[in-house]
């Protein structure tokens, strides 16, 4: 059996660390089906909503029924969540690890597609203050593509210039309305990073953005 407790210690953890090793647990039955993003989008859902049935969390994170059930039950063994009739909420220690994971996060949405992006259906992460922990992008692309995603494109905000690491020609010399178009609607400010990852279904591509971003948030 593997117990963790965030409110027991387990907070000097990485997030993200944590997130993973819960999804080791077999304390409650067989393995589980989800993976940290799951566990890291339901987080968010129910931060977003307030309070949230296991039926719509289902649908919200992309899982059967039985996996959310799994999926709350480790979060409730861990003091994350507490769950009633009326759906589940977050607790104090579920509002720390949520805080710990998104508070960098400026916004996160659909994305439409344009010259700089890959697949049908694209979403975006913007973070801040996170650029100098981007060196070529690699990692953030990899994981996006393990996540699901077809691609990812990193664009960092440098100098005032955006720049897609590790090209250091800035956005608007090759893509001067594309570079105008997210300084307009995403007004970035110096060490903000844009991850704008792409897929065949939204789903995919939300999740591979996630899992980009996870790496440059987790503190």
């Amino acid at each position: 059996m593997l117990f963790l407790s965030w409110t027991d210690g387990a907070s000097t953890m990485k997030p993200t660390d944590f997130l993973r090793r819960l999804t080791e647990s077999t304390s409650l039955g067989p393995s589980p089906t989800f993976s940290e993003l799951h566990l890291a989008k339901a987080l968010e859902t129910i931060y977003e909503r307030g309070r949230v049935g296991r039926a719509a969390l289902s649908r919200a994170i992309g899982l059967g029924e039985g996996a959310t059930r799994t999926l709350l039950g480790h979060l409730k063994r861990e003091g994350l969540v507490e769950t009633s009739k009326l759906g589940s909420e977050l607790t104090e220690a579920g509002l720390e690890l949520h805080r710990r994971l998104y508070s960098k996060v400026r916004s996160r949405r659909e994305f439409p597609p344009s010259s700089i992006t890959v697949g049908e259906r694209n979403f975006v992460f913007h973070i801040g203050g996170v650029g100098h922990l981007v060196t070529s992008g690699v990692r953030q692309r990899d994981q996006a593509v393990r996540a699901g995603a077809e691609g990812a494109v990193v664009i960092v905000c440098r100098d005032g210039h955006l720049l897609m690491p590790p090209d250091s020609t800035p956005m608007r010399v090759r893509w001067p309305e594309i570079s105008e178009s997210i300084t307009e609607e995403f007004s970035p400010e110096e060490g903000d990073v844009l991850i704008i990852s792409g897929a065949d279904t939204l789903e995919n591509a939300e999740m591979g953005a996630r899992a980009a971003a996870l790496t440059l948030v987790d503190c």
